[in-house]
């Protein structure tokens, strides 16, 4: 079998995904896929979270180290994909003051749109 090309990607929790496509001599392809807990990277994706944190005076979260470590992961990504979106200063303010590791973690299959109109809702409820 001859190695057509290899791909690294990261999931969730910091698990390494390495893709090998292999084609052999009937043409057929096989994708092997691996994966691989790294702690290097798991050291410099929370580095990099603090600095992004520290950048945008971003408060630090609130819980287990295991909490922290997995809503800092959920927290960025929510972050970079709201500023693909250009969504509007004031609600990134208002969310980055969220702190709780748990409502991070409990919101993580929400979407974009319907993670801001739950923080929303709940700021209404507490202003009342």
């Amino acid at each position: 079998m001859k190695l057509l090309y290899s791909s690294l990607s990261f999931g969730e929790n910091n698990v390494q995904i390495k893709e090998e496509h292999f084609k052999n001599t009937n043409d057929e392809v096989t994708i092997l896929v691996k994966f691989v807990h790294s702690n290097e990277m798991e050291d410099y994706l929370n580095n990099l979270a603090s600095e992004i944190e520290s950048h945008y005076n971003i408060p630090g979260l609130k819980g287990s180290i295991a909490q922290i470590r997995w809503a800092r992961q959920i927290r960025i990504n929510f972050f970079n994909k709201a500023s693909n979106k250009n969504i509007k200063s004031e609600t990134l303010i208002s969310l980055s003051k969220r702190t709780s590791a748990a409502w991070w973690i409990n919101n993580k299959d929400l979407s974009l749109y319907q993670i801001i109109e739950k923080a929303s809702q709940q700021q209404k409820s507490a202003e009342i």
